[in-house]
């Protein structure tokens, strides 16, 4: 009789190996054995549960990305805390998620084109969620008290997510340009993130 509980613990452990190497690595850099060693599993299981590497991927892709949305919906729904201090918590969550998962930005925008009807379902869900948050309701009360200039939520989501994602996306030429190593890039890119929600700031006054 075969053992479902181990089967569905073998199946859990392949997907908790597959999330540290993909967002370490990212899905061309990942191996299937490499998977299968950091699970402690027969590498045949892969495509046994998961069909191909690719869906595999993509599984987790998914995943992260509704845990970001999860982070982000907490911050600009939160009643009590300030539009100022909530794009300086935004700034901080997509800084730290780039450091941690720098493939993730690009490989999203690379399977919605593909249309990954999750993905974009998701996308859609945050565009819904943002234009009815407690922020963009800030937003519009600071705007319309003359202290801030006069602008949507996207476009400060735009300035925000610009400022705050590429450094971490262009990575490997800054860290060339700039001669410094892994951990002293990302070193930077936590220190930017007062100034970025500052110059963000600065932008709507």
């Amino acid at each position: 009789m075969v053992n479902t509980e181990n089967l569905d613990n073998t199946q859990a452990r392949i997907k908790q190996a597959a999330r540290i190497i993909f967002l370490k690595k990212g899905l061309d850099g990942a191996r299937t054995q490499e998977i299968a060693d950091l699970a402690g599993a027969n590498p045949t299981l892969i495509p046994y549960y998961f069909k191909t590497k690719h869906k595999l991927f993509e599984i987790i892709l998914v995943e992260e990305f509704a845990g970001i949305i999860a982070r982000i919906e907490k911050i600009v729904n939160d009643q009590g805390t300030p539009f100022e201090i909530k794009v300086q918590k935004l700034v901080d969550v997509c800084s730290d998620m780039v450091l941690e998962s720098p493939h993730l930005p690009i490989y999203s925008v690379s399977v919605i084109r593909k249309g990954n009807s999750a993905v974009i379902n998701y996308t859609k869900q945050m565009r819904n969620m943002l234009h009815q948050s407690v922020m963009a309701g800030q937003l519009r009360q600071e705007v319309a008290a003359g202290t801030l200039k006069p602008i949507g939520i996207a476009h400060v989501l735009i300035n925000l997510l610009g400022l705050a994602i590429f450094p971490a996306l262009a990575a490997p030429i800054l860290q060339i340009m700039g001669d410094m190593k892994e951990e002293d890039y990302a070193q930077l890119i936590k220190s930017r993130q007062q100034h970025v929600a500052e110059w963000v700031l600065q932008s709507l006054r």
